[in-house]
């Protein structure tokens, strides 16, 4: 069954012979239902881009056309439906890629991106997969990688693709590319079904969220923050289950809009005044608008808001928080925290529009400005929409489209409900109901969270059922809470790992001391903690040997304070320094590597703010600058980090020209030519930076060891060593060869499963017996999916992981539920 049809039928309440639904009634309503059908059905089919329905394998290749050398498409059914197959030649060829072209007259502009769905079993030799858009002389770009090897869903915004050449716009895309990249020379298959666009205006997407693509051209300062916080709106409308559709300020039309309720200004700092003229147009035509820190002036009369002064708070927190009048948002938190380092407030009109929300300072004391004003038709925030008080702010955001748009909580409740049990891979609640019980064995301590999550999602169905929208998003929200507990409690700890995390702050996680964050750490099982304590030209500790961070004089030696703390709870502390980058670095420190000519250049003569490595001066420092370390300080160990180039264009300073040509004895040299792709001298070239990087790292681990015995080097490196080995200088793998390092951290942070699995394979190989311990973008992932990843590191036998980042979220939210289980302390 179609699945819009099938979800449309769910609405289909009360039928004949209910009680309360007469014959004449439910005949009516069967009417109005089937008029629904219909146009959700035409709306549903006009999203079709390609249905991969062909009659044989010559209509499939004459739609999909391979490049040369790729083997052409084959049509195929799995799963009772059809599909088509796309066969990677790459054992045997020499190919790139594997290309295929799909000639079509498309419009994009007045939908949010595109979905389809994916099936690779064996995603091993694809290094990515990439789909391109033609339009005009150029293309739009986008990669990806199937996160499971099963069928996976892909989305792919229009907003996050990049652009190639001159493309004409989103109206008139010609050509679409789908491209899997050679990985190794293994042959493979990928399957694609139901290729189709998203957030399309109609039926179930109500909502537009205007991009303010103007902005490159009218204001480019602008540019890079409007699509920042563009991002945080869409993220929770997504997170919320609101479909929306997203669309340029430039592509703006009446029609466009024709199918949308509400019109959302994330931020739009500038806008045409076309597209200024339809907005105030579809205002007064019925439409809605929920606009973030300010509009343009031209709507206002019709949103019936006015503008007031931009305002910057006196002191730090004075915008810290909104608090709602009772009431007035309904739904809404009655505060939600935000500090917002200056705003745009608007004001009221009298008898049009009042104040439901106003600004609190750091100590919860009103400040008297207004930080949300509404109309009948419109709401105003006073600032950007901020992510640092995530679950408020989402439900925030939720009431105010809510409030405009009554029927997105029905929709966002029906979103809510489907969630809950959708976790740890499992499709919905009864999977995952099933899952947490078999690994839970009868552990109460999973099964409990279960039962009252079984309960609670039987609250929000009720509730959802009975028109109680906001009281069903909370049930559903509590329920996919628990359902989480139990999840988390049902894993089962493995003895002897190596569990870390990479902390970014040298003054640790925001709100806790030291002693604090290591004991969260130490309660839930994790093993070391990899403080991030100095760079390339600053310390976080009295250093003599570095410029030392002025806060440091008021704030104390953070590596003496982490130290203590990991003595005092049993953990041991890795002390990671970002070598080469500059960082923070006093602007005196600076200005003198600049005039020393220690600095990076790229091949253009662009400086750089990394020092570079091939300056004897600056080896010295980097290596004296760890050594002081283990010197003063009784640490475990040691960590690199950007023990490498910045990328394959560094560094071609006049001090690395004259001890290249030293090095190899030439007498002249036509500088970079020579070096560069093609040169006659690259592979040289290639092997003296990456000996310029090991020196550091065959130095330090010498003089390390020698003062403290037992001391344990390790280093973050880059994921793909033969690549990066001359991409950027890191040659991890001899490191390892050669015991300099005596554990590797691949930072291998992926959303994918099956990337995580294949990368960490590899690079098991490449360290030998040096442990590997995998490191996971914790900050890119939902828990459940942070469990799924550390349970691959076990399936491969790393013997540990590595977790980035050590924040707020993570010792709050992350580290309790880990050690509910996965991490829990054996006793």
């Amino acid at each position: 069954m179609n699945p819009l049809l099938a979800r449309v039928l769910t609405f289909l309440r009360p039928g004949l012979g209910h009680p309360a639904c007469s014959p004449a009634a439910w005949a009516a309503r069967q009417l109005g239902f089937l008029c629904c059908v219909l146009s959700a059905l035409a709306q549903d089919s006009s999203a079709v881009i390609d249905a991969t329905t062909y009659p044989d394998d010559a209509a499939a290749h004459a739609a999909w056309q391979p490049m040369s050398g790729t083997a052409p498409v084959v049509v195929a059914e799995l799963e009772g439906r059809p599909v088509l197959r796309f066969p990677c030649n790459f054992a045997g060829t020499r190919i790139e890629r594997a290309s295929w072209d799909r000639h079509v007259d498309l419009d994009l502009t007045g939908c949010r991106g595109v979905s389809f769905e994916f099936l690779c079993r064996d995603a091993a030799p694809v290094s990515h997969f990439s789909l391109y858009f033609q339009s005009g002389e150029g293309w739009y770009a986008a990669t990806f990688y199937p996160e499971s090897s099963g069928w996976n869903r892909i989305t792919i915004e229009t907003s996050d693709m990049s652009s190639e050449g001159q493309p004409a716009g989103w109206a008139s895309i010609r050509t679409i590319r789908l491209s899997a990249w050679r990985g190794s020379d293994t042959a493979t298959e990928f399957f694609l079904a139901d290729f189709r666009k998203v957030g399309v205006p109609g039926t179930d997407t109500l909502v537009t969220v205007i991009r303010c693509d103007s902005a490159n051209e009218m204001n480019p300062g602008e540019s890079e923050s409007a699509r920042r916080f563009r991002s945080t709106v869409t993220d929770h409308l997504q997170a919320l289950g609101i479909e929306h559709a997203t669309l340029s300020d430039l592509d703006l039309t009446t029609s466009a809009l024709r199918h949308s309720q509400l019109v959302v200004l994330p931020h739009n700092p500038t806008m045409p005044e076309e597209a200024v003229r339809v907005l105030a147009d579809f205002l007064e035509q019925g439409g809605h608008l929920l606009s973030f820190y300010g509009m343009p002036d031209g709507l206002r009369d019709a949103a019936k808001i006015d503008a007031g002064p931009w305002l910057r708070p006196s002191e730090p927190g004075g915008f810290a928080a909104m608090r709602f009048v009772d009431g007035a948002l309904p739904g809404a938190p009655a505060v939600v925290k935000q500090n917002s380092w200056n705003i745009r407030e608007p004001r009221a009109v009298p008898g049009a529009s009042r104040v439901i929300g106003e600004w609190l300072d750091a100590h919860g004391a009103p400040t008297g400005k207004a930080a949300v004003v509404a109309s009948a038709n419109a709401i105003e925030m006073a600032h950007v929409l901020l992510d640092d008080d995530t679950a408020n702010q989402r439900r925030m955001l939720l009431a105010m489209v809510g409030y405009l748009v009554p029927r997105v909580w029905q929709q966002s409740s029906e979103a809510a409900i489907a969630r809950i049990g959708r976790l740890g891979g499992c499709r919905d609640f009864v999977q995952a109901e099933r899952e947490i019980r078999r690994l839970a064995a009868g552990d109460s301590a999973a099964l409990r969270p279960l039962e009252e999550a079984r309960h609670l999602r039987e609250e929000a169905t009720a509730q959802q059922a009975d028109g109680r929208y906001p009281e069903a998003v909370d049930s559903a929200g509590m329920a996919a809470g628990r359902m989480l507990t139990a999840f988390a409690a049902a894993q089962k700890p493995l003895a002897g790992e190596f569990r870390a995390f990479w902390c970014h702050s040298a003054f640790g996680v925001a709100g806790l001391t030291w002693d604090a964050a290591i004991a969260r750490l130490a309660d839930n099982g994790f093993t070391a903690i990899l403080p991030n304590l100095l760079w390339g030209g600053v310390a976080f500790y009295p250093s003599e040997v570095l410029p030392v961070s002025p806060p440091v004089s008021t704030r104390g030696d953070q590596l003496a304070e982490c130290l203590a703390a990991c003595r005092s709870h049993g953990l041991q502390i890795h002390v990671w320094k970002v070598n080469w980058n500059l960082g923070s670095a006093p602007a005196e420190f600076i200005d003198r590597m600049r005039r020393e000519h220690r600095l990076q250049a790229g091949s253009r003569g662009e400086v750089e703010r990394w020092l570079c490595p091939s300056h004897p001066d600056n080896r010295k420092l980097e290596i004296d600058s760890l050594v002081e370390v283990v010197r003063r300080y009784p640490v475990d160990g040691i960590h690199f980090d950007y023990i490498r180039y910045p990328d394959g264009d560094h560094c071609f300073c006049d001090g690395c020209r004259e001890r290249f040509q030293q090095a190899i004895g030439a007498g002249s040299l036509n500088w970079p030519g020579d070096v560069l792709r093609e040169g006659r001298f690259r592979e040289e070239w290639l092997d003296w930076r990456r000996d310029n990087i090991t020196a550091v790292v065959r130095a330090v681990s010498e003089q390390a060891r020698a003062i403290r015995p037992g001391v344990r080097l390790s280093a973050a490196v880059f994921r793909n060593w033969p690549a990066d080995r001359d991409g950027v200088g890191q040659d991890w793998k001899l490191w390892c060869e050669r015991g300099y390092l005596d554990f590797v951290c691949p930072m291998d942070y992926t959303t994918s499963d099956v990337q995580l699995r294949n990368w960490a394979g590899k690079q098991l190989e490449w360290a030998g017996d040096t442990p590997c311990y995998p490191g996971i973008g914790a900050w890119k992932l939902t828990p459940d999916r942070v469990i799924g990843q550390i349970r691959i590191t076990r399936e491969l036998n790393t013997g540990g992981f590595v977790l980035f980042n050590y924040d707020p979220a993570a010792a709050n939210e992350l580290v309790p539920l880990l050690g509910q289980g996965l991490t829990r302390k054996v006793e």
